[in-house]
């Protein structure tokens, strides 16, 4: 590893005889990282979109980030100076941005105080030609003032500015899963230079959804015993829906590393292991699923996705419960219903075992619906990019 170098004394120097003889300061900020005349710098500017195949098409879960909501929310940056050098040959830490807040503001991306790119070049010893000097940068949405709102509650703690190394943010479930937030990242735009006029962040999903839709049908076996009952059609069996409950077992906290090849970088905390419990209830209201008679069809709900954090800590598996209770009515021919029979059969999924632990991706939830069993099966509906969540090695 090169020593980390300090390339601007002389510009700060130059900058600081300069405040002194002025009697007047200007608000905005270049970090001593420009030698330009003030009437010829060269801000740093900002896009942002999400990336293809990341816009929704099916229907959101609660608080499911696109770009509308990127809009409102805006996002954090954090921007490491390494002189010379390039990101991974320099010790590096976020002095040029430390949680930017970005926002829009109807046309454009906006922050406060605007910062400048460092102008000019330089030699490195023992190297020959000269380099210019590089800036690199990370970003997470989110905005998290780490104490207001969702967003400060879903991310409650980041690295220490001054800290050597990648940057990371901490984040948590919310107690409700209705509020939690969706979290995003940016693929990081290493070593850039002034002539980069517009940076443009690409954000991807760092969560995985599970149940943003789920679907309960009735299964052959279920179908074939109805029609048994009903004695070849002259009696009809009606199958109702009448509970609906997915408990999940999660893991509650984990390290996103804003450095990444493309993939969300996760990893546990250590001595981090705590697992929260969700509950999630449905309402089908006596749904009428199947009956003997041919009507009825299945029950859908797509109001009630969970984000969860695409990693597992130990042998702390993240899963999810599923309890159903079911009525089977019978036709009195004096229109009206006796209950037959009443059961609540469950399963239980463990997210991994169907390719669960993939940020980006989105997560289906099909039921089939036996006499005294439940089937279950996941399929992807959506997000689908980037690939699994395992922490990668970083520079």
């Amino acid at each position: 590893m090169i020593p980390r170098q300090i390339y601007h004394i002389s510009l700060l120097t130059a900058f600081a005889v300069a405040a002194l003889l002025s009697s007047a300061c200007s608000a905005d900020d270049n970090s001593g990282l420009s030698n330009n005349p003030a009437d010829d710098r060269q801000p740093v500017a900002f896009s942002a979109a999400m990336a293809d195949s990341q816009e929704s098409e099916t229907r959101a879960a609660p608080k499911e980030m696109n770009l509308d909501r990127l809009e409102s929310s805006g996002f954090g940056v954090f921007a490491c100076y390494t002189g010379l050098h390039k990101y991974g040959d320099v010790d590096v830490q976020p002095d040029f941005m430390y949680n930017q807040q970005v926002t829009w503001n109807s046309s454009t991306w906006t922050y406060s105080p605007v910062k400048y790119w460092p102008s000019g070049e330089g030699e490195v010893s023992g190297s020959m030609g000269t380099y210019p000097h590089y800036l690199s940068f990370m970003a997470y949405a989110p905005y998290s003032d780490m104490s207001t709102g969702d967003a400060g509650y879903c991310i409650p703690s980041m690295s220490p500015q001054r800290e050597v190394g990648n940057p990371w943010i901490i984040y948590r479930l919310h107690t409700d899963p209705a509020d939690q937030v969706d979290l995003l990242y940016a693929k990081p735009l290493l070593n850039k230079t002034k002539e980069d006029t517009t940076l443009p962040f690409e954000f991807q999903h760092a969560l995985a959804c599970a149940g943003s839709s789920v679907t309960v049908t009735a299964s052959d076996a279920m179908q074939t015993y109805l029609q048994s009952l009903s004695g070849g059609g002259t009696t009809k069996m009606e199958l109702r829906l009448t509970a609906m409950t997915i408990t999940y077992h999660l893991t509650e906290k984990g390290r996103l590393v804003l450095w990444n090849n493309g993939s969300a970088n996760w990893q546990s905390i250590d001595g981090e292991s705590s697992m929260a419990t969700r509950v999630v209830d449905y309402a089908p209201s006596n749904y009428l699923l199947y009956s003997s008679a041919g009507d009825g069809m299945n029950y859908t709900d797509d109001n009630h996705g969970v984000f969860y954090i695409p990693i597992h800590v130990g042998n702390n598996y993240q899963t999810a419960t599923v309890e159903l209770t079911y009525e089977i009515w019978r036709y009195t021919g004096t229109s009206t219903y006796v209950i037959y029979r009443t059961a609540s059969p469950s399963a239980v999924l463990t997210l991994s075992d169907y390719g669960g632990y993939e940020a980006g991706k989105k997560y289906a939830i099909s039921l089939h619906l036996g006499i005294s069993s439940v089937k279950a099966d996941t399929i992807i509906i959506d997000w689908v990019y980037g690939g699994d969540a395992d922490a990668t090695d970083s520079p």
